[in-house]
């Protein structure tokens, strides 16, 4: 059985990591358009955060976060790391 949410339904949610600290929370989501699933979840990092110790790029406050780094979405955004 396939599994599905709306994308109104991510936008806001708190993201985590392995530990519980809050990265940010999900601004938008960018689709890959080869198959039309979501690629990328681009994160409004929190306030204090030095983007430059995450391994992923940033700019102006935003993280582009590829899907594959998320273990689970429930309350929360959970990374895999």
């Amino acid at each position: 059985m396939m599994t599905a949410t709306f994308g109104r339904e991510l936008i806001g949610l708190s993201v985590v990591d392995t530990r519980g600290d809050i990265l940010g929370t999900v601004a938008d989501l960018m689709l890959d358009l080869s198959n039309g699933s979501v690629g990328t979840m681009v994160i409004e990092l929190g306030d204090g955060l030095d983007a430059d110790l995450l391994p992923w790029p940033s700019e102006a406050g935003l993280m582009l976060l590829p899907t594959e780094e998320i273990d689970r979405v429930g309350a929360q955004i959970v990374l895999n790391r």
